[in-house]
């Protein structure tokens, strides 16, 4: 065992979490990548993944060194990664594109975790349970599986592997080969199986359906119309959600605690309907089906419902956001309402944003910086004598041409609004192009410390725009758009200076505050050594602060200096 493991161990038994973690060796995950090369089912790849007691996600790793190492065999690749791990160290160690989609394997449900392969390599104390589940309520194509070799001997297995009912001649469960752990990562001597599952043959739904019969044991009836439901009461629940956090209390406790209690109720309600006699659900033209589909609606919404208010609780985080950034963000949530609402759930999915926003905050920085970057909006380094070259795309590689400059205050972008359907209609350009830059504008603007507030749109063409600070006095930018799709931006002087050290730092361009007195220009450097610090990320350790578990004075050393402007456009 290393030492980097040993270490990892050592902190995860300290903690309490070392939860029977063995890590899949290369050559058990190698078994499966053979397996899925050979039997392709008439698709490429593993697709999207849930991970099952994750770890530290050797299974994706391993998988990318032999996709990486065999570039001319046909692709095995995986298209997104989902993971359900218990241990908050592993979590904490997890790459930023991995979404946890559950955290207690025990208090997650995998009827509405829709992925195409599932693996597990569970902890052997429990591996019977878990396979069981997983078997029966997995909504899936495949499952790999990393089990005891004594797995043939247990009824459990045995009985949940028999209620699959397979058509004739589909080959239910293969056993790709036999390994062990005597000289992995961290050893032990446990004889595995390395299992495949197919599951392909079945409904998406079959897991879902096994759950509702096992849970509501309600017998079918004869044919019934559909009857019709309750209309939906959605924005009543959201508006009382809403209120109910801004008491000040611990946002976590008010939401898991009425998801928990929702979430019982519906149970409660649809159990009392399952308890009735069929015929007299028959009488009054209720169908098992029709309850089977109310259920799934009621349960999906009420974790949308739930999710989406926590998510609104980080309006400090998505505010420092690009329409862009937020767009990659969100893009990456498509899993956000199968994911089970749970403390230690909430936990890892802010901790998942935490490491976006950080991801992106950077680069969208940079990204407009080099967006507004024209030959007429530069002023070279003093040190800096070349020419600055103009170039076709603002993004385009040709961009690195040009270093070691400061964006002017008073900008003119030329073709900075894109065009589109009722370009001539002032209403829509404002609406679909002009307003969404200025909202980017805004989210760096916040990233650097300053709040930005109200923004009042020009009312015609060439009319002066603004958008003020939080305190509703500063401006922090003048705008005019015009029909030419120019855009002619006056900032405030002291949100340039923030914005061109904060760039000049990321890209290595000045290294101490020093640097600044003698490369600005004299007008761009006055006191802008006070915006060396300016651009900070968030840590993890600022979770409990942006779901109110503690107060926000405990948390201030992570926050960012809000700025006080002197001077006003």
């Amino acid at each position: 065992m290393t030492k980097q493991m040993n270490e990892l161990i050592a902190e995860l038994k300290e903690a309490g979490e070392d939860f029977e973690f063995y890590p899949t060796t290369r050559d058990m995950v190698r078994r499966i990548w053979k397996f899925k090369l050979a039997n392709r089912h008439g698709h490429y790849g593993f697709g999207t993944v849930l991970d099952i007691g994750a770890g530290k996600c050797d299974f994706r790793k391993w998988m990318k060194e032999f996709n990486r190492e065999n570039p001319h065999a046909p692709s095995a690749d995986i298209s997104e990664y989902f993971v359900i791990e218990k241990s908050r160290i592993l979590i904490d160690r997890l790459a930023p594109d991995l979404i946890v989609l559950g955290t207690d394997f025990n208090e997650t449900t995998l009827i509405d975790k829709e992925v195409d392969t599932i693996f597990c390599n569970p902890p052997y104390s429990e591996y019977e349970e878990w396979m069981k589940r997983i078997i029966l309520e997995s909504n899936c194509d495949d499952i790999f599986l990393i089990i005891p070799s004594r797995w043939k001997q247990s009824e459990t297995i045995q009985l949940a592997l028999r209620s699959l009912k397979a058509p004739f001649g589909t080959k239910l469960v293969s056993v790709l080969g036999q390994a062990d752990f005597l000289s992995a990562e961290r050893n032990a001597r446990a004889k595995v199986d390395i299992l495949h599952i197919d599951k392909s043959w079945q409904g998406r739904d079959a897991g879902f359906d096994y759950m509702f019969d096992e849970l509501f044991q309600m017998d079918d009836a004869p044919d019934r119309d559909m009857i019709r439901w309750a209309c939906d009461e959605e924005e009543k629940k959201r508006e009382a959600l809403r209120k109910a956090l801004t008491t000040g209390k611990n946002k976590v406790e008010i939401l898991c605690d009425g998801y928990e209690n929702a979430r019982k109720q519906l149970y409660e309600h649809f159990k009392k309907i399952a308890s009735l006699d069929p015929d007299l659900l028959a009488s009054v033209g209720v169908h098992k089906d029709n309850v089977k589909e109310a259920l799934k609606r009621k349960y999906k919404g009420l974790k949308n419902l739930y999710w989406s208010a926590a998510f609104d609780c980080l309006d400090e985080i998505t505010s420092r956001l690009t329409s862009e950034s937020r767009r990659k963000i969100l893009s990456d949530f498509s899993m956000l309402k199968q994911v089970d609402f749970t403390p230690s759930n909430l936990y890892a999915m802010i901790v998942w944003v935490i490491k976006n926003y950080n991801r992106f905050t950077e680069q969208q920085m940079i990204d407009l910086f080099i967006g507004l970057s024209s030959k007429e909006n530069v002023r070279n380094y003093v040190s800096n004598k070349r020419v600055f070259e103009d170039f076709c795309s603002r993004y385009s590689s040709d961009a690195e041409k040009n270093t070691h400059y400061t964006l002017d205050y008073r900008i003119i972008c030329t073709e900075y609004a894109l065009p589109g359907e009722g370009w001539h209609s002032w209403d829509n350009h404002i609406a679909y192009a002009c307003r969404t830059k200025i909202e980017d504008v805004c989210a760096v603007a916040n990233s650097l410390g300053f709040q930005a507030g109200e923004i009042q749109l020009p009312e015609s063409w060439g009319k002066r725009g603004a958008v003020y600070m939080a305190d509703e006095k500063t401006v922090l930018f003048a705008f005019r758009c015009y029909l030419n799709r120019n855009v002619h931006i006056k900032f405030n002087i002291e949100l340039m200076k923030a914005l061109n050290v904060a760039v000049a730092r990321k890209l290595g361009w000045i290294r101490k505050p020093s640097d600044i007195v003698q490369e600005f220009t004299p007008e761009m450097a006055k006191g802008a050594e006070r915006y060396f610090n300016c651009f900070r990320l968030l840590d993890v350790s600022t979770v409990p602060c942006l779901l109110g578990m503690q107060s926000t004075e405990s948390c201030s050393g992570e926050e960012q200096e809000e700025i006080e402007l002197p001077l006003s456009v």
